[in-house]
């Protein structure tokens, strides 16, 4: 075969330098749109002669502040004794692959790099270069899937261990037919059964639900909802007591098979125990609200006698000389009712607060009960300086009662001077008393203002006034003074109202009983 002559050799140099540019230009293209950081150092000095994008993100970098850097001096390995190590292994064996390194970032971030170098030469001189995956997400990954593990393997540990030492009444068994597969020891215990007792048979069997029907309905919800929680339910415990628990349960796989975990928690003296903290909690609310009202009330009601005993003595002392006798009388009279109207609201006050400590006590003994009603009467006439007829109506026989009349003064001397406080003036207030059986029956009937329908539920609350007697002064302290001696007489009252006609209260006491 003859040689080609210069002519027939000019194209094929010229196709091969048109390879070479091709495969530059490939080179390029895949240096720097690859995924890796791509970098190219000079062998003989560690320069970095040439970086892609991807390398310029991944450590926040620009161009000007990598090209012409050593890796040393741009400082970017968060190990700088592994780059040393990196060094020796590429110089020894020429290449390294898969080495995972630590590599810092601008803002100070650490990503973990799978870090490959070759050396390649570019035009005569030795190069390497390196590709560099960022595997930080999948080392997070990692350490989160072993984390994982060794909580399952600790969590599988505690789970055994709380189940069976647990004092909460725990069971599993099977979501198909309800056959207990375990028991803990608490619920032995509870039901007062051994495990051969148990296992292999339902609750249905065992008898441990009062209700069935109650059973059924929460085993159909657990089939649908997979999960059910706080489930108060009556169960017959050991000696077939009757408690009430607290189930929880979950459908779980045990196996490649559905299977329900069961929590029960006797809360029996919880239910008996909330009772009391629901009374004791109430309690504190009232007597909240009560100190509310009192000071409600002593900047409402008490102001107003204050100003006017101020002013009339701020006029006495002004003016003595200088007002006639009759204007000063007048003025002492004045401070005289306003001091009185404030020692009642007072007297009210302490007399609440002695009934509701139980400080007040009941001491019977045996009275004359119309002759104390008729007295009871003249005394509210004189108070109220006749400003009502009151008409003491006494048909209980026979005349002696027994109960304590110091209690009895507060009821009627509150229902009778509300009765003529709140009717126009010189309408009677009728007071009647008689007798049912051992009950002496009281009825106090006025024509005033009545109670509003709306209104009438909190009559018997403390410092509580209707809303049409708001002009009229008063403490709204006498009805729940009225109620509390008429329960320590273990009595009852109630009432009857129309708003504008009037009002009657009925008070049955047992003061005949003996």
């Amino acid at each position: 075969m003859s040689r080609p002559s210069k002519l027939q050799a000019r194209p094929r140099i010229a196709g091969r330098d048109q390879a070479v540019s091709l495969d530059a230009a490939l080179f390029q293209m895949a240096f720097h749109n690859s995924p890796a950081m791509q970098s190219v150092i000079r062998a003989s000095d560690g320069t970095i002669v040439e970086v892609n994008n991807t390398f310029l993100e991944k450590l926040g970098r620009t161009r000007q502040q990598v090209i012409g850097k050593t890796p040393i001096e741009l400082g970017s390995w968060a190990e700088p004794q592994k780059l040393l190590e990196y060094r020796q292994q590429l110089e020894t064996h020429g290449q390294v692959r898969g080495y995972e390194v630590r590599l810092i970032a601008n803002d100070g971030s650490v990503l973990t790099v799978l870090l490959s170098t070759h050396q390649v030469q570019i035009g005569n001189e030795p190069y390497f270069l390196s590709a560099g995956v960022d595997i930080t997400a999948r080392k997070a990954a990692e350490a989160r899937l072993r984390e994982s593990e060794a909580q399952l393997r600790e969590s599988e540990a505690r789970f055994a261990t709380a189940f069976n030492a647990s004092p909460i009444l725990m069971t599993i068994s099977r979501l198909a037919d309800g056959r207990f597969v375990e028991v803990n020891s608490a619920f032995m215990k509870f039901y007062g059964l051994e495990p051969a007792e148990l296992i292999g048979k339902d609750s249905r069997e065992l008898g441990l639900w009062v209700n069935d029907a109650a059973r059924g309905a929460f085993f159909e919800r657990l089939q649908r909802d997979s999960v059910l929680r706080d489930v108060e339910c009556q169960v017959r415990a050991r000696g077939g007591v009757v408690c009430t628990l607290l189930l929880s349960a979950q459908v779980m796989e045990i196996n490649r098979q559905p299977h329900i975990i069961t929590f029960g928690l006797d809360i029996t003296r919880n239910k008996e125990a909330e009772t009391e903290l629901q009374n004791a909690l109430f309690k504190e609310r009232e007597l909240n609200q009560l100190k509310s009202d009192f000071v409600s009330l002593v900047s409402h009601e008490f102001r107003t006698p204050l100003e006017v005993i101020m002013s009339s003595n701020d006029n006495l002392q002004r003016y003595h000389e200088r007002l006639p006798r009759e204007k000063r009388e007048q003025l002492l009279n004045t401070i005289h009712k306003s001091v009185r109207r404030m020692a009642g609201m007072m007297e009210e006050v302490l007399i609440l607060g002695r009934v509701e400590s139980g400080k007040a006590e009941f001491k019977p003994h045996h009275f004359d009960l119309p002759g104390f009603c008729r007295r009871v009467g003249d005394e509210i006439r004189t108070a109220t300086g006749r400003r009502c007829p009151v008409e003491v109506r006494a048909h209980a026989r026979p005349h002696q009662a027994f109960g304590d009349e110091n209690l009895l003064r507060h009821i009627f001397t509150n229902l009778l001077s509300n009765a003529v406080k709140y009717s126009p003036e010189g309408k009677p207030v009728i007071f009647s008393i008689s007798r049912k059986e051992d009950d002496a029956i009281f009825q106090v009937t006025d024509q005033g203002c009545g109670i509003p329908a709306a209104e009438q539920a909190r009559v018997f609350q403390a410092f509580y006034r209707g809303g049409n007697v708001r002009q009229i002064p008063g403490t709204g302290l006498g009805l729940i003074i009225v109620r509390r001696c008429v329960e320590l007489h273990r009595g009852d009252i109630h009432f009857e109202s129309t708003e504008g006609e009037g009002t009657t209260f009925v008070v049955r006491l047992p003061l005949f009983r003996r």
